[in-house]
């Protein structure tokens, strides 16, 4: 058996896993992370930025929001 490798999430997933889109892509980014389990993440940069980006600029969430969401 073979170790698993790293994983990198999409910015998408993160959008999803918010909620900042409809419900059935929510729970899809959720059962996703969740199935990770134990298996190491990567959270990029430019994700992180895209996605603080899409809260506050796609869906009007307050800046101070956002930056605490994304830096969780």
């Amino acid at each position: 058996m073979t170790e698993p490798g790293l994983v990198a999430l999409d910015t998408n997933i993160l959008v999803y896993a918010e909620g900042l889109n409809d419900l059935q892509r929510h729970r899809a980014a959720v059962e996703v992370i969740a199935a990770l389990g134990e298996r190491i993440v990567a959270l990029p940069a430019q994700c992180l930025g895209e996605l603080f980006s899409a809260m506050v600029r796609k869906f009007g969430r307050p800046p101070r929001d956002a930056c605490e969401r994304v830096s969780r």
